[in-house]
This record gives structure tokens, sequence and C-alpha cells, in this order.
């Protein structure tokens, strides 16, 4: 009895529907993927929050040597505010870690009070605490050294969610580094991205 061999155009065919199924699982299961996890989770200030992998996020990212490139890890610290920065900075690339106050892992809050604490400025573990701390600044008036104070991953909830510290002062475009659920520790603008519908204040927390 002869064995029917499949035509070229069916083995195309299979071989078409393999490769777009390889595709498809790894757009939804890999690095690539089309859905952000999510979670919800008791913040450390007694709400409840979405924290997830916010894709938007990711084009607002400054590379570890663009960050050093910002002037601040050369060891001229002139000012608190420098080695404040410098000292944020050299954490570039530490895991997220929700609730994290230690370089195992930070989530954003526990990242401001592990940087400010080792200079002595003893500041709470709380995105909602942070930002009623020192005085309220404009963006224009924005410092190395300040926090700047963002909702959540929802811009329509207008309550703080999130804080970084800024490293550039004005007139430069505002950047700032922070621990983000996306990336860890990391450098992120404002202007043009995500951040500039969830800003909320700078807060003057040194002299």
């Amino acid at each position: 009895m002869q064995t029917k061999v499949p035509s070229m155009k069916k083995i195309w065919i299979i071989f078409g529907l393999l490769l777009s199924l390889i595709i498809l699982y790894k757009a939804i299961f890999g690095s690539g993927s089309l859905f952000d996890s999510a979670v919800t989770r008791t913040s450390s200030d007694g709400r409840d929050k979405v924290f997830h992998d916010d894709t938007t996020a990711r084009k607002d990212s400054t590379s570890a040597q663009e960050a050093a490139s910002l002037g601040v890890l050369e060891g001229n610290y002139a000012t608190k505010a420098d080695s404040i920065v410098a000292f944020a900075l050299q954490r570039y690339g530490i895991d997220y870690e929700y609730g994290g106050v230690t370089e195992e892992g930070f989530d954003c809050s526990g990242f401001i009070t592990y940087v400010y604490n080792h200079f002595g400025e003893k500041l709470p573990h709380g995105s909602s605490e942070q930002a009623k701390l020192g005085e309220s600044v404009s963006m224009q008036e924005a410092r190395k050294g300040d926090l700047i104070i963002f909702t959540g991953t929802n811009p329509e909830d207008r309550t703080p969610g999130h804080v970084g510290i800024v490293i550039t002062n004005a007139p430069k475009p505002i950047q700032f580094v922070h621990s983000s659920s996306e990336g860890g520790v990391k450098v992120s603008k404002v202007e043009g991205t995500l951040y500039q519908k969830r800003f909320l204040d700078i807060r003057r927390v040194l002299p």
C-alpha cells in the first residue's frame, strides 16, 4: 500500500500555523507580554492599590550609563543633595520588592526612606506620608534632592501612589530616580511620558 505524501502547500500551511502559535505564545507569556501582570495589595500607607508592570513607562527609562553621565557620580558632591542623588543612583538596578526597605529590594517609598535615612534624614515609609513632608514647590523650581510625587498607575485617582527623587536642577527637564515595579531602581523623565499625567507635587525636604 502506497503512503500518501503531504503536498508542499500543506507543509507550508502547517509550518505557518506552528510559527504563528510560537509568536503568539511568546507575546503573551514571554518578555514582550501583551498583557501587564497586575495584583491588588494593601499599600504601605494602608490603602489598596493596583501595582502592575506599566509598559507605558518603559520608554521613559534611562540606562545606567546615561544616569552616570548626569554628572553626579564623579565624586564632586558640593551639597547634601548631590550626595543623596549620587547614593541613590549607585543603587541603580536593585530589584523592586513590595514593602522593601533594604538593598534586597525596594518599593517606591521604601527606596526614599532608605536613601534619606542614610544621610540622617528620617523619612517615613509610605507615599502618602512622604507627600506631606517639607514644602511644596513648583516644577519650575525643582532641584536635586526634592521628592517628586505621583498618583498610582491610575492618573484619575489623584492621591499619592508613587514617589521619586529629583536628580536634575532647573531649567533642565525633570529626571528622577525611583524604584519601579517595572525594572526596579531606575531613572525616568516626566515630560512627554505617563508620569506627566500622574504628576501631583514637588516636595522640598532639604534646606
